[in-house]
């Protein structure tokens, strides 16, 4: 009987991968044979689901965007739109070896988004996409959809410089939560009414 192949699984082997060649050498780092040896696949293998090597570094630009939006929505079953918020702006806030990988990976990213049209626009979109989530929940808290914009845009910059903060050990994890928290506390209570 023939071997039953998960393409969907290799396809994501590959990009767990790329991510630690990005970590350990940054976007520019990247080739095939780096991918290859850190996956112990040929390279072969990796042509195979991966034309180029900017398609596979965009499929991990894709994949990270699409396991946050999905970790999200599996924490997020809570109907407190304030909680809510806590875990959508300190979800990237690196608290473990793994998460800072992930954060270094897409902080390569966004400096790689200085020169890269393709990365920049999608990276933009991605933070539109979080800013409108903040939005949303921030109207359920009770403010109005102005207020709401200006506070999204607001808290969302916060948690990109907290989680900045974190990752170059400026500040830990506990506090740059726990000042998002207080920063989300202050929107809701201050806007409304």
């Amino acid at each position: 009987m023939p071997k039953v192949v998960d393409h969907a699984e290799r396809r994501r082997e590959i990009v767990w991968a790329l991510w630690a060649v990005i970590h350990k050498r940054g976007i520019d780092g990247v080739t095939f044979q780096a991918v290859a040896a850190e996956s112990g696949v040929s390279i072969g293998r990796i042509q195979h689901y991966f034309e180029s090597k900017q398609h596979l570094i965009r499929s991990g630009a894709q994949e990270m965007v699409a396991g946050a939006e999905q970790m999200y929505r599996r924490r997020e079953s809570s109907e407190d739109p304030k909680a809510a918020l806590v875990a959508l702006l300190s979800q990237p806030v690196p608290t473990d070896a793994s998460s800072r990988v992930g954060a270094s990976v897409w902080y390569a990213y966004l400096a790689k988004a200085t020169n890269d049209p393709w990365i920049r626009s999608f990276l933009a979109e991605a933070s539109r996409g979080t800013v409108s989530e903040a939005e949303r929940l921030l109207c359920r808290a009770g403010l109005s959809e102005h207020a709401a914009h200006d506070e999204a845009e607001r808290l969302v910059a916060l948690s990109n410089g907290a989680t900045q903060s974190v990752l170059v050990m400026a500040m830990d994890a506990d506090a740059a939560t726990d000042l998002v928290s207080h920063e989300i506390d202050r929107s809701i209570e201050g806007r409304i009414g």
